[in-house]
């Protein structure tokens, strides 16, 4: 396997300047589409896409955006490939890495993930895996620095689930020197190594990270409120069980008020409207998740470009 940071297989792999750069190349890329148009940053280079679960902004933002970099992509069918079944993960990745120049995944499990980019030569990009979001975090991250100007000393309050969305961006918190508050019912908190992982890298960046279970604590000093599904895809059986926990842990007006004034709430999208938010706050100005799902275009880009070692415009 090649370097970890030769991959994106979770923000964990990447260093604090590396993901600044991202957010940096992803907020120009974004600038030159509008100035520009289209760039051939990709030229000659064809990606291919694996993709386990349904999606609607992950496949369309990748594929648009090798399309906006002058490159190819090809879907490769799961039922066709049959990884692991019909063929193993380490001669499927060896294949590959002889004709694409780089993978982007979307599965259930990270060791999937983890396997391809062990056997192949080709970067290995993380969509979404359970335990991983990193493309979400590096678009929140852009987000963050349209609207607020830096990353640096900013709080945001994570309410809901202690997710694959919540891991990525607490790294990402831990890194650029942000606060992350999660809050959520008992027994839904982050898994104990990853925060015990985080823990000195928010310490060394001037970060912090809390947890409460009462929302209306979480809020009272964030600069953005972000939320997600309290059913994970894959996690269909828990939605009963689930509601009846999460429903003091929806957005609302309510929660809001609680918040300083200029705080602002986002979602990873897509939203189950009336569960963990509302009509009201979905549909506010102060809702960034729009522009956020616009930043996955950018920022996926940018992570396409810094791995595949693409020649930058002079």
């Amino acid at each position: 396997m090649q370097n970890r940071d030769h991959h994106l297989l979770t923000l964990k792999d990447w260093s604090r300047e590396r993901i600044q750069e991202t957010i940096d190349l992803a907020l120009q890329l974004k600038s030159d589409l509008k100035t520009k148009g289209p760039s051939d940053r990709l030229r000659g280079q064809t990606i291919g896409m694996f993709f386990e679960k349904p999606s609607l902004r992950t496949v369309t933002t990748f594929q648009v955006g090798i399309h906006q970099l002058g490159g190819e992509a090809i879907m490769l069918d799961p039922e066709s490939i049959g990884l692991g079944k019909r063929e193993s993960i380490a001669d499927v990745s060896r294949c590959l890495s002889r004709w694409v120049n780089a993978i982007v995944v979307r599965c259930f499990k990270q060791e999937l993930l983890e396997k391809l980019a062990e056997y192949g030569s080709v970067p290995v990009i993380n969509a979404l895996t359970d335990e991983f979001h990193p493309c979400q975090a590096l678009a929140f991250g852009q987000t963050m620095v349209e609207h607020f100007g830096a990353l640096r000393g900013r709080t945001v309050a994570f309410i809901g689930d202690g997710n694959n969305v919540a891991n990525s961006l607490m790294i990402l918190a831990a890194k650029t020197g942000m606060n992350f508050t999660l809050a959520c019912p008992k027994g839904f908190e982050q898994p104990a190594d990853l925060v015990e992982y985080a823990s000195p890298i928010f310490a060394q960046n001037g970060g912090s990270y809390r947890v409460f279970n009462d929302p209306k604590e979480a809020v009272r000093d964030a600069d953005i409120l972000y939320s997600d599904v309290w059913v994970s895809m894959g996690q269909e059986e828990q939605k009963d069980s689930k509601q009846s926990h999460f429903l003091p842990f929806q957005i609302n007006d309510s929660l809001l008020a609680l918040a300083p004034q200029g705080c602002m709430v986002t979602h990873c999208l897509p939203a189950h409207r009336g569960e963990e938010i509302t009509d009201a706050i979905m549909d506010s100005p102060r809702n960034l998740c729009f522009e956020e799902a616009e930043n996955r275009l950018h920022a996926q880009k940018a992570v396409m470009c810094q791995l595949m070692q693409a020649t930058l415009p002079r």
